[in-house]
């Protein structure tokens, strides 16, 4: 027999006023994967990815990372990403998401500061934090009697081991300081404020004093997104995540994200994910009852 005795004076790696949520976790195949969650964010959480199978690029926060097996993504707060996926990308990948995240000198809900690298290699660490997340991912999708509590005892857990992955890497920062990124983020900025309106690079140039072909040149040089293209993606985003999250219909969806016409949006929408919006919200409501019907059936 060997015993792994636990040392007595003992410290939590996070000190917290109040003890983070795990609000979900997903489990996301190979073949699933081709419809991509395209550009996006989420206001008041925390999203940690685990990249199982598969390589590829991801945008995340306006710049463009290669993603690999064992990578490890950070998506904090109000960050924007978007998973590029298509036919011959195909990625297997975990995710969960957590509330209520207050690390010392970092803005709430924050893992890591803004500047640095959120994508990091797990290297040795990966066997570990994959059987986190999928006892995670079966506990939960299993229902059993005290799951959700169970789970967010793991979750402290998978927290501790990310932290101990960013200590080893602590100061790698992308930097954004130079005079063309710091361009490109007012670019981003307006985009981010304006994406639901008629909008057009003329009006994007004439509200910005910046010459039509040097704002489309700079921004996709940075982004590999022309300005264009980066507003339809953030229309398909919301709209995907209205889809998920409301009742409105398709019609006033459309609106919402600036489509007057909802077959140009049906259009629009069937290109970059793959599925019409009906029958995308009708596979995610699908999944969400079969969950339900599993936690019901235990």
């Amino acid at each position: 027999m060997i015993q792994c005795f636990v040392k007595k004076n003992v410290t939590s790696s996070f000190n917290y006023v109040t003890f983070p949520k795990l609000l979900y976790v997903s489990k996301i195949k190979e073949e699933s994967s081709i419809y991509p969650r395209v550009m996006h964010s989420h206001d008041d959480f925390v999203e940690i990815v685990l990249i199982c199978k598969g390589s590829g690029e991801y945008s995340i926060g306006g710049k463009m990372y290669n993603i690999k097996p064992g990578d490890v993504l950070i998506y904090n707060s109000g960050v924007i990403h978007d998973e590029i996926s298509g036919p011959n990308i195909k990625i297997a990948s975990y995710c969960c998401a957590i509330s209520g995240i207050k690390v010392e000198k970092l803005r709430k809900n924050a893992l890591i500061p803004d500047d640095e690298c959120p994508v990091v290699p797990s290297k040795n660490k990966f066997p570990v934090l994959y059987k986190i997340f999928n006892v995670m991912f079966s506990t939960l999708s299993s229902g059993c009697y005290g799951a959700e509590e169970s789970c967010n005892y793991l979750m402290m857990a998978l927290l501790v081991q990310v932290k101990n992955l960013l200590c080893k890497i602590a100061g790698f920062h992308d930097g954004d300081t130079d005079e063309p990124n710091v361009l490109v983020r007012r670019i981003e900025k307006y985009i981010n404020q304006h994406y639901k309106e008629d909008m057009s690079l003329k009006t994007m140039s004439g509200d910005l004093n910046i010459s039509p072909y040097y704002l489309s040149h700079i921004f996709k040089n940075f982004t590999s997104y022309s300005p264009i293209q980066y507003v339809l993606r953030r229309r398909i985003g919301e709209a995907q995540t209205l889809l998920i999250t409301t009742n409105y219909s398709v019609t006033q969806i459309a609106s919402i994200v600036g489509y007057d016409n909802p077959s140009n949006f049906n259009l629009i929408f069937t290109k970059y994910v793959g599925m019409s919006p009906k029958k995308y919200r009708k596979n995610y409501i699908v999944k969400v009852d079969n969950i339900k019907k599993s936690f019901t059936l235990n």
